[in-house]
């Protein structure tokens, strides 16, 4: 679904801070010379026909002048900066009044991003994560705060999935050529994949004294179904300590929302057609303080033989995930966000609903890959999800008796 921020636009309170500035000392200026107008006809009632005049003409401008600067208002570009972090496109967006802020706190977020990634991607030699799989057999391996707690909330995302998601895929990761290691020219083969297997198990993964250790050469954690949504909290976190408080952090599709882009409006986002880049299904009003995240087949593949497969590869059975076009998850942290989309994907429709009742307050939204497409929500995620009207008839209600 949403994946590609640059293909969002938020739109709401002016971005040109001294425009706005500049209006609200015309819009006083003009109410005092009205409330003025109107003041004097009651120390001069002989003259208070000219006055009431005067003074509803000037009050007539200032409603004129409020009107203009309104639809000016909305149709003016929120302040918005993108960058490049952890693989994929990031944006910060802010609302009205922040706008001489987004520099700065644009620089900020992206220091928060590199500091993730330099301890967590499996791209980089030196991370803790690479060092973990060097080490794998030989060595436990210290882990800093940060690695630490987003690989205690991935473990506990694959014990919740019952290994629906699982750190130790890193192995079929690279095999199947989403890692470092360019994709073969043909598919694996299923001795391949039954050896690579043998590497995948969740709870072979030893922790002790913030030490994690792999037993066995070989095995190695890949975070990166949870990271980028550990990595938008910690942003978020930031931007509130700070005193910002209507902004929008997305970081490749794993985002989250604070306040509102402009007075009575809320953050609006639109969810992508799986089976359609270049489209949406519909769009979800988000409340201050949630966080969304997606899981596509269509974000990240391997083509080979001129067919396409997902880089979402199920743990269980070493091959990539079939059956699941997209999973979007709405709740209140983008780490369980990033985390829950993951895992449902793997499960897909028919297990979504068991590990939701496991899992921390959620709701999700869940294409299926087939035609005609249908959307599948939770209630909880119907009441925020407004379809484009050709799909308003493929909506579902995901209940546990609904399948």
């Amino acid at each position: 679904m949403l994946k590609n921020p640059s293909n969002l636009s938020f739109r709401g309170a002016a971005g040109d801070e001294e425009s706005r500035k500049s209006f609200v000392s015309r819009a006083r200026f003009l109410a005092s010379l009205g409330m003025a107008a109107i003041t004097k006809v009651f120390q001069y009632p002989a003259r208070g026909l000219h006055l009431w005049i005067i003074g509803a003409a000037i009050m007539g401008c200032l409603l004129l002048a409020l009107g203009s600067a309104a639809r000016f208002l909305l149709r003016t570009e929120l302040p918005s900066r993108s960058l490049r972090s952890m693989g994929g496109l990031a944006t910060v967006t802010v609302g009205a009044g922040y706008s001489e802020r987004v520099d700065p706190l644009t620089a900020q977020v992206r220091g928060i991003f590199e500091r993730v990634e330099q301890e967590l991607s499996t791209y980089r030699s030196d991370s803790a994560i690479s060092l973990l799989a060097e080490k794998a057999g030989v060595d436990p391996v210290a882990f800093s705060e940060d690695a630490w707690r987003v690989l205690k909330l991935a473990l506990r995302f694959d014990e919740l999935s019952d290994g629906a998601s699982d750190v130790t895929v890193a192995p079929l990761v690279k095999l199947w050529g989403f890692g470092r290691t360019p994709a073969s020219a043909s598919l694996p083969s299923e001795e391949a994949i039954r050896e690579q297997l043998k590497f995948v198990d969740y709870r072979r993964v030893i922790l002790k004294d913030r030490t994690a250790f792999l037993p066995v050469k070989g095995m190695a954690v890949d975070l990166g179904g949870i990271a980028k949504g550990y990595a938008v909290d910690r942003a978020f976190d930031f931007c509130r300590s700070v005193g910002v408080e209507n902004f929008l952090i997305d970081l490749s599709g794993n985002i989250r929302v604070s306040g509102r882009p402009q007075w009575g409006k809320k953050w609006q986002i639109g969810v992508r057609n799986p089976f359609d880049r270049s489209s949406i299904i519909g769009k979800i009003a988000m409340r201050s303080g949630l966080a969304l995240a997606t899981s596509g087949s269509y974000e990240r593949f391997v083509e080979v033989m001129g067919q396409r497969y997902s880089h979402i590869i199920n743990p269980r059975t070493g091959f990539p995930v079939t059956g699941t076009a997209g999973v979007t998850v709405l709740c209140g942290d983008a780490t369980t966000a990033d985390g829950l989309s993951t895992s449902l994907f793997v499960v897909g429709l028919k297990g979504c609903s068991k590990l939701l009742q496991k899992a921390p307050p959620a709701d999700v939204l869940i294409v299926p890959d087939k035609y005609p497409i249908e959307i599948w929500l939770t209630r909880g995620f119907a009441e925020v999800f407004v379809p484009i009207p050709d799909l308003s008839n493929a909506v579902r209600i995901l209940t546990p008796t609904s399948l």
